[in-house]
């Protein structure tokens, strides 16, 4: 299926590969298994949005899957910073994190937001080199094919298994690390995400505090058909404001997932949430599950 989208998206220009599957998921998406995990995560991430209002995001949600999907064949013309009109936005909110060139190494943290796969290119126009933890695919066929259309990012993959040597060595190096964060972990400890406690990783918090690295957030907000913006948000304090004091790694974790699900409700039909993200029974406590 993807080599068959991926034929299709390739003979258009970029704008029009996105659209093509958007609507190609839009299509499919609602009618997959998946579908009840999207509709479970949008009602406790947006608990005021009504019940029609929930199916419409999780349209946009398998929409802008499928979009992203099909701009993977363009990913070259996307990040293609010297076309006329380029395709990214690049924005910095706040002060400069890193300070000046040289660039201190940062712990940078995202949600799977609008194409996500771009975080990683945005921050290196930054003057970040990065290294950045990703999940394989379980089929092999697919993860090279995956692996090789991202390429065009520029940045270091690590592998999540055993990941923790490799980062740390790359923070030594000088090199940044990149985190999407928003997902579950099993054997991870809980942390409150969106007004509901989660399985989160602590990897961020505890790196941070080893090495004293600023955490920042990024944003990457889907604007149209293959059109971006990716923002570099103010970092999140490792110390206490009134004392001075390290801040434990609990409270870090906690105060990362504030920010991401402050982002994600800004465009909640960008967020990729295809699998279910709180623990299930405490969703079904909550009624997400009907």
């Amino acid at each position: 299926m993807l080599r068959s989208l991926w034929l299709l998206a390739g003979a258009v220009s970029p704008a029009r590969a996105s659209a093509l599957g958007r609507r190609a998921m839009q299509a499919i998406g609602p009618h997959t298994v998946k579908h009840r995990h999207v509709l479970a995560n949008l009602r406790i991430m947006c608990p005021e949005r009504k019940n029609d209002e929930i199916e419409a995001l999780a349209r946009q949600v398998w929409g802008n899957l499928g979009a992203s999907l099909a701009e993977f064949v363009h990913l070259g013309a996307i990040t293609n910073r010297h076309a006329d009109n380029p395709a990214v936005e690049l924005v910095r909110e706040g002060p400069d994190p890193g300070g000046q060139a040289p660039r201190k190494p940062c712990i940078l943290v995202a949600a799977h937001l609008g194409n996500w796969e771009l975080s990683a290119w945005g921050i290196q126009q930054f003057g970040y080199p990065i290294d950045v933890i990703y999940n394989p695919q379980k089929n092999p066929a697919l993860d090279a094919m995956i692996a090789a259309r991202r390429e065009k990012l520029g940045c270091r993959l690590v592998p999540k298994q055993n990941a923790l040597r490799k980062l740390m060595k790359s923070l030594k190096q000088g090199r940044s690390v990149g985190l999407h964060v928003d997902v579950r972990v099993d054997d991870a400890p809980l942390a409150p995400f969106a007004g509901l406690d989660a399985t989160t990783t602590t990897l961020p918090a505890w790196l941070a505090r080893k090495f004293e690295c600023e955490i920042v957030p990024v944003h990457t907000e889907r604007l149209g058909d293959a059109r971006f913006r990716v923002t570099l948000h103010p970092a999140i304090s490792r110390c206490v404001a009134d004392s001075g004091e390290p801040k434990s790694i609990e409270q870090l974790t906690a105060e990362i997932n504030e920010v991401l699900a402050g982002l994600i409700r800004r465009t909640p039909g960008q967020w990729l949430c295809v699998n279910r993200r709180w623990p299930k029974q405490a969703m079904r406590a909550r009624g997400a599950y009907r």
